[in-house]
């Protein structure tokens, strides 16, 4: 497979696996009765943006490392008020709960479709250690190219959607298990434990030097 069409895949199962979590973070949202203001899918510069159904669509697909559902104050640029609170909060614990687990539960499920249940959830509970397994990493992402490499997309589908979504419910502040971590103190954010707002820098310190590193080989097994 060709430079362009390795990229263009990779590209794309990114973006498929954020948008999925975006989009199904704001229905499950929805369906508790709290919509969420804005929905922004990708990062980067601004593509479209609507208005439908009292919520914001943003599609910003040139980046497509991450998506973000907002569910406090305005949409950006409306003139319309709404309220400057995080609109979670107005939901009982265990429903602002599952609002957080429920969109990363359901990228499991996407793994076990296109892996097999066994392996889809092996993958999943496995992708727990990946941050911390820097040996491993240049190994699992050649297999991953090569994934792509001889057109096993929905394999590399399911891999992905296991790997992002046990790595976002790590109990780190900067992910969906960190805000998990933080629901006890939603209303009293001042209160939050000292060890609980240390993590933010643990979280840096861990996180970004292996996104770089991971970047940084991906590069590198595509453009050999």
């Amino acid at each position: 497979m060709e430079r362009a069409a390795l990229l263009f895949w990779l590209w794309m199962l990114a973006f498929a696996v954020t948008a999925l979590w975006a989009l199904s973070q704001a229905a499950v949202a929805s369906s508790f009765g709290v919509r969420p203001t804005l929905v922004k899918l990708g990062y980067g510069p601004n593509l479209v943006t609507l208005s439908l159904g009292g919520i914001q669509w943003a599609l910003h697909p040139l980046i497509p490392l991450g998506s973000s559902v907002r569910f406090n104050g305005p949409p950006e640029d409306a003139p319309t008020e709404a309220p400057a609170d995080n609109r979670l909060h107005r939901l009982p614990l265990v429903l602002h709960a599952a609002t957080i687990i429920v969109p990363w539960a359901l990228l499991v499920v996407v793994a076990m479709a296109c892996l097999g249940a066994g392996e889809g959830l092996s993958q999943f509970l496995t992708g727990f250690t990946v941050p911390f397994q820097y040996s491993r990493l240049p190994d699992r992402i050649e297999r991953f190219v090569a994934l792509l490499r001889h057109g096993e997309l929905l394999q590399a589908w399911g891999l992905a959607s296991a790997k992002v979504a046990a790595i976002n419910l790590l109990p780190m502040p900067i992910l969906a298990g960190g805000s998990l971590l933080a629901l006890p103190w939603r209303h009293q954010r001042e209160r939050l434990p000292v060890w609980a707002a240390g993590l933010n820098l643990v979280t840096l310190l861990i996180l970004l030097p292996w996104a770089g590193y991971a970047l940084y080989l991906f590069g590198a097994a595509i453009f050999r």
